[in-house]
């Protein structure tokens, strides 16, 4: 089974002392041994340099995007059709950030059924499964 990876996992495994943090760094180190076959999408490296270039610490983002793109092994575009998608999702749930709504989309659209991410709103989508690690 592929999964996807949501940013949340990649920031709170790269980031400071947090609950979350262990069991993030271990499900990424999995993935790195291909223990878990794992994707995400160009708008989840969009998120990481926007979030480190907006801390004013570009070049630590810059180091971790390089690492995310070595340990997995595909990274999905953002398409018309996921663009497409996401604006029925975000018209469907309101609730549904916008950047969650691409996410959602691609992965509906390459036929992803189970993602890990802390963020409960993806539990609102039908044919979607979120997983916590």
């Amino acid at each position: 089974m592929r999964v996807f990876l949501d940013v949340n996992i990649i920031m709170y495994a790269a980031g400071a002392s947090h609950p979350h943090k262990t069991p993030s760094s271990t499900l990424l180190e999995q993935v790195a041994q291909g223990g878990i076959d794992a994707v995400c999408d160009t708008e989840v490296l969009q998120e990481l340099l926007y979030r480190y270039w907006h801390l004013k610490v570009l070049e630590e983002g810059l180091k971790l995007v390089a690492h995310v793109v070595r340990i997995i092994p595909a990274i999905l575009p953002v398409s018309k059709a996921d663009v497409l998608l996401a604006t029925s999702l975000l018209a469907q749930h309101r609730s549904l950030e916008p950047r969650d709504a691409i996410h959602a989309a691609v992965m509906l659209n390459h036929g992803f059924t189970h993602l890990y991410s802390y963020d409960h709103h993806f539990d609102l989508i039908p044919g979607l499964k979120r997983l916590e690690p």
